[in-house]
Order: C-alpha cells, then structure tokens, then sequence
C-alpha cells in the first residue's frame, strides 16, 4: 500500500471523533438520499455523464450545505466545517433527515427538467421520506433548512450554461478530426454526448476552459503510432489476441462512469460508519471534484475534437505517418459517440480515486460494476484492487483494450483530472492539503 500523498486524512479523523451522539443518531438520510439521486440523474434523458457528475454534484453540496446548518443550529454542538454556497440560519433541532432529504429533492427535481417518470419517482421518495418523520416543529425547521440550501445552490449556478442547446455541426473531415454520425453503426452511437458540457460553468474554475489539457500527440509521432498498433490490434472487435481476462476487464469497465463510481463510492463511505456531516461532506466533496472534471474533459473533447481509433485506423493511410496502414473494416470492441482525447473513463477514473485519497488515503477497495456493452459477454460484477492506482491502470487497459481509446489519452486524461481534483479540494472546497507545486499539465 502506498503512503498517502495528502494530510487530510489525519484531519478528517480527528472531526470525527468530535461529533456529538445527536448527530450519530440521524446518520440515515444522506446515503439513501444519495442512491435516490444517483437513480433521478442516471434517467436524465439526452444527458451524459459530464452532465450527470455535475448534476449530482449540485445535488450533494445542497444535502452538505443544509446539513452544515442543521448541525449548527444545535447550541451544544461545535461547527466543524463552513458550507460550500451558503451559510443557511437553522433553528435549534431542526431534523438532519429533513433537511436532507428536502435539499436533494428540491435541486434534483428543478434541474433534472426532463424524464417525468423519473421525477414522479423522485418525488415519491420524498413524500416517503416525509412521511416517515413524526410532525413537530422539528420537521418544519428541518425542511425549511433543506429547502434554503436548495434554493440557495439553484440561485448561485441559475446562470451556468447548463440548458445551452446549440447544436452541434461537424467541421471538415480532415485527418485526425473526430466526426459524429447521424445513425447508430457497429463502431460509433449516433451524435455528439453533452457537447453542452463544454459551455457550462464550473464550481471551482473561473471559466470552462480554465483547466484544459494540452493537445493530443501529433499524428506523425512515434508515439501515436505506437497507440496506433496497440488498439488496432488489442481493441479490435474481432481481436485474436485480446485474452478472455483483458475482455473481462473491457466489460467491468462499460458501465456508465457516472453510475459506477455513484454507486460504489456511496458504499465506501457507507462501509466506514461515517455520521451524518461526515457522510455529506465526502460524498459532496467527491462529487464536486468528478463534476468539475467531467466538466473540464468534455470541454476539451469539443476544443480538440480528436477522432477516434475507428475513424483513425479505417482512415491510417490519410494520417501522414509513414507507418500506419488503413483497416476500412476495422470495427472496435465498444462504442462511443464523442471525441477521443481526453478520454471521459479516464478522467473519471482519475478525478474520483484522487478525491478518495484526498479523504481517506489509499486503501484496498472492491468495485462493483453493471458493464455489459460486450456483446455475449458475461457481465463481471466484481473486481478487487490493493490501491486506488490500481483502479486507475485497470481502468486503462479496458479502454484500450476494448477500441475506445489510445494509451496516451488514458495516461493523461487520469493524471490531468486527479490534478484538476487536487485543485477543486484542495482550493475551493477548503482541504487542508500538504503543499507543493500544482501543475494541470500532465507531464
């Protein structure tokens, strides 16, 4: 196991061992509240998952901010932390799983502006939620907590570009120019996934583009042709030498990145016993860094608009490398519809076991996954991994391997967004981090 890079740990620890048995006594609403966001967002029609990491994050901070203020509103208990967006006046005992649940359903239900089954569901579970707390006066100030912190979240980003709807039109079909499809084919899912993303707001960058990586390597080098070679070979649909173990790994790693890493890091937190504030302010903290990120990655992918392998390889002789050759039947293992550098497993990846460093350290975890985008291929619902690095290597190696992307895309979108994750905990949200040199370039 690798020593931990960041200090935050220690703090962390030392907070939960000052919070009060009242508190430990309401721990049940974030986590629920959490899987009830995850299911709303998940079914937000038309939307990826850059649109859906920042949704969620919205989302959480809501549910961190109003719990921020119910626990303070306690005169016996010390504040531990500062809200994100505002400081909300609680009442003394004002119910935490009121104030919870009211701030996850109200942001969830006025962002999320499509799917009304979904948002029947959603709001269903509220009045579930509801009305399983006793009527009192503590409800009431419980619900006019959650309700503020919603409302205070949905005014501070109502000007964020989210609902941009331009359309997108596909430019020259030069070389190396990712080009979206109309129709769904073997190779490619028709059109171009939350380009909107590439418009929206961050909530701890001063602009979209802030944070953008740098180009993607120039079609003449030696090492495009080497990524070239690798996906060609290893990532083919049809491939002869990629093992029965490497598809394993492509399938586990299918799963939309927003729902696996919703889910799984709901079960870390849940698996460490964390209270109520604590619970909140890691999942909000996890969620602002893989938003912001997220955010960050399909903004790149829309300024560099890099083509992916299919395109490229079908296409190796129009690429001006004197060692590629062009496959026109070449078809990849899984499909995708957005440009190929950064790559949005990658950035995931990277961003969310940089978040859990920052607030755990590294330790051995166990994913679990729904992936099943491998045509009559067993779904692989668990893998075990010593450390978070792990994950990220893991992680790799499946898009590569299943034609998605090329490893130089993999190793840098992971490494740039665990940096922008850095960046967002360790700047806006307020860590206390081990300093030192913050570059956002990868190398």
């Amino acid at each position: 196991m690798k020593k931990p890079i960041m200090i935050a740990m220690a703090a962390l620890s030392t907070a939960l061992l000052l919070v009060p048995a009242p508190a430990l006594a309401q721990q049940g609403a974030v986590a629920p509240w959490h899987a009830h966001a995850q299911t709303l967002v998940a079914a937000f029609t038309g939307r990826g998952n850059a649109a859906q990491a920042y949704t969620m994050a919205l989302i959480q901070v809501a549910v961190y901010d109003a719990t921020v203020a119910a626990q303070g509103g306690d005169p016996e208990h010390k504040r531990l932390y500062e809200p994100f967006i505002a400081d909300i006046p609680a009442a003394a005992g004002a119910d935490l799983n009121a104030a919870v649940a009211s701030a996850a359903f109200r942001v969830g239900y006025e962002r999320v502006n499509d799917n009304p089954t979904a948002r029947a569901n959603y709001r269903a579970a509220y009045e579930a939620s509801m009305a399983a707390i006793p009527n009192g006066r503590a409800k009431t100030e419980g619900i006019a907590v959650g309700e503020a912190a919603a409302k205070a979240v949905l005014a501070a980003r109502a000007g964020d570009n989210f609902y941009n709807n331009a359309s997108y039109a596909n430019p020259a079909a030069d070389p190396g120019v990712w080009q979206a499809v109309p129709a769904a084919t073997p190779y490619a899912t028709a059109g171009a996934n939350d380009e909107a993303m590439a418009f929206t707001m961050p909530l701890t960058a001063p602009s979209p583009g802030a944070r953008r990586i740098k180009p993607p390597p120039r079609l003449t080098s030696g090492r495009y042709w080497r990524d070239f070679e690798e996906t060609k070979a290893f990532g083919a649909l049809t491939s002869t030498i990629r093992t029965p173990a490497m598809t394993d790994v492509v399938q586990f790693w299918t799963e939309s990145g927003f729902t696996l890493w919703s889910r799984n890091v709901r079960d870390i937190v849940t698996a460490r016993g964390l209270d109520g504030l604590a619970a909140a302010r890691a999942l909000a903290a996890f969620s602002v860094a893989t938003g912001d990120a997220m955010l960050a990655c399909f903004e790149a992918k829309y300024a560099h608009l890099s083509w992916r392998p299919w395109q490229a390889i079908r296409r190796g002789g129009q690429d001006g490398h004197p060692h590629t050759s062009s496959d026109p039947a070449w078809t990849p293992a899984v499909r995708a519809n957005h440009p190929e550098y950064p790559a949005g497993h990658g950035c995931y990846a990277g961003a969310a076991t940089r978040a859990l460093k920052l607030l755990f350290g590294d330790f051995p975890v166990e994913l679990t996954s729904t992936g099943a985008q491998v045509a009559g291929w067993p779904v692989v619902t668990r893998a075990h991994y010593d450390s978070l690095d792990d994950i990220v290597e893991d992680n790799t190696n499946a898009r590569v391997w299943g034609g998605l992307h090329w490893r130089t895309t993999m190793e840098r979108s992971s490494r740039w967004t665990a940096k922008i994750a850095q960046d967002a905990l360790c700047g806006r949200w307020g860590l206390q981090c081990e300093k030192g040199r913050l570059d956002l370039d990868d190398e």
